[in-house]
């Protein structure tokens, strides 16, 4: 098992085990570390959303008992509720954010010899990277690492662009669909994951001053075709 094969398992579910997973946890002291955040966050979501069903019947009891008079505790009980529900739901809401930060510079981190290349790829070979996915490039910087890449099960473009400002990682995940534009940052890597007309582009770099015009640089290079 790959470290791709293993956070996308692990993404899913992170509580998985199983020899298959304990062999790599042993082998990749990064990938055993990913998926202990992933369970710490789901066991905080867990404590987040856990209501104490003693407590509730006490102030069930309570409220039997005592008629109005309870009423104010009654009213902090649903306070904090709301409140633990309402964590919850902002952990698990950011959760697919924090997965995606991961998988995209996961995959980046996983292939540093993408960024090594200087020279410029032919038009050939960068063709033959774009072509199946009905896409083009218009020239933005020089293109010095073109291949399709396996990420979350599906074959995408990864290209590495050399703009003025240094190289950046361009994905094309005509699969990954984002409702908005997503900031992600680990590893010493910056990224930005954007909408686009088929899927979204993500564009990764490091130590660029200005990620979001050179991400909008690349996009509206970008032909997405039909």
């Amino acid at each position: 098992m790959d470290c791709l094969e293993f956070r996308r398992r692990v993404g899913a579910e992170p509580s998985l085990a199983g020899a298959e997973i304990e062999a790599h946890r042993r082998d990749c002291l990064a990938c055993a570390r990913h998926q202990d955040e992933l369970r710490a966050l789901d066991a905080q979501i867990a404590r987040a959303l856990a209501v104490d069903a003693a407590r509730i019947r006490k102030a069930a009891a309570a409220k039997t008992s005592a008629g109005v008079s309870t009423r104010p505790r009654w009213l902090a009980l649903a306070a904090s509720i709301v409140i633990g529900v309402s964590v919850g739901l902002a952990l698990w809401i950011s959760s697919p954010r924090i997965s995606l930060a991961r998988e995209v510079i996961g995959h980046v981190a996983h292939e540093p010899g993408a960024m090594v290349g200087t020279a410029p790829i032919g038009p050939g070979a960068l063709a033959g990277v774009l072509d199946p996915e009905g896409a083009r490039l218009r020239p933005v910087g020089n293109v010095t690492f073109a291949a399709r890449c396996v990420y979350e099960g599906h074959v995408v473009p990864h290209l590495v662009v050399r703009m003025p400002q240094g190289p950046v990682t361009v994905l094309l995940l005509r699969h990954r669909s984002v409702g908005k534009t997503v900031q992600i940052a680990e590893q010493g890597y910056t990224g930005i994951v954007m909408p686009a007309p088929r899927g979204s582009i993500a564009v990764v770099g490091r130590d660029q001053k200005d990620l979001d015009a050179i991400a909008r640089q690349v996009f509206e290079a970008v032909e997405w075709g039909g």
